[in-house]
């Protein structure tokens, strides 16, 4: 995969609760390039946002009141509009146990990074799924339609721990392809 991608024609979606994090998520996204990018403050809106403004991508936090990314994920999904139920969703969250990667997963998520971010993990994130996408075409998350297996084994660990206390640990375990 490329190291480097053109972003400038990606719309994305930030579904986020807090607002000083998606102020935050809008600048690193904006330091790569991205002019359209949408905000949600929890996943009602952005369903609504989703089905109106059709993003290319969407960054959405796994807890948010009152509607959360679980939800969201769920509905999204469940879409009967081919391009609203394949819009490529990374989840940003804090919650990074194995627990909530692996429902995420089973839903239909594209992919995963802990909180704090790293903007250049998020930037890889972005620019691999995108990419898949372009090249594979279109999924319902990370196994694809009918959930087939993935091509090779997930690396889904528990870093919740030791991303507090180890920022070098470069978010290794969340690479999910």
């Amino acid at each position: 995969m490329r190291d480097k991608w053109d972003l400038t024609k990606v719309s994305c979606l930030i579904a986020e609760d807090n607002p000083h994090m998606r102020s935050i998520l809008r600048s690193v996204l904006a330091g790569f390039g991205i002019r359209s990018a949408y905000e949600a403050s929890d996943g009602a809106e952005a369903l609504e946002m989703v089905v109106d403004r059709k993003p290319d991508i969407v960054l959405c936090d796994w807890v948010m009141s009152p509607f959360g990314g679980n939800e969201f994920l769920r509905i999204l999904r469940a879409d009967r509009d081919l391009v609203v139920s394949t819009t490529p969703v990374l989840i940003v969250t804090a919650h990074a146990k194995r627990a909530t990667i692996l429902e995420g997963i089973e839903i239909g998520i594209h992919g995963f990074v802990a909180k704090p971010i790293a903007p250049a993990i998020l930037y890889r994130h972005i620019g691999e799924i995108l990419e898949r996408q372009e090249m594979h075409g279109r999924s319902k998350g990370l196994l694809g339609p009918g959930h087939q297996q993935p091509l090779r084994k997930l690396n889904v660990t528990d870093i919740s721990s030791t991303a507090a206390s180890d920022p070098s640990a470069d978010q290794a375990g969340l690479a999910l392809l």
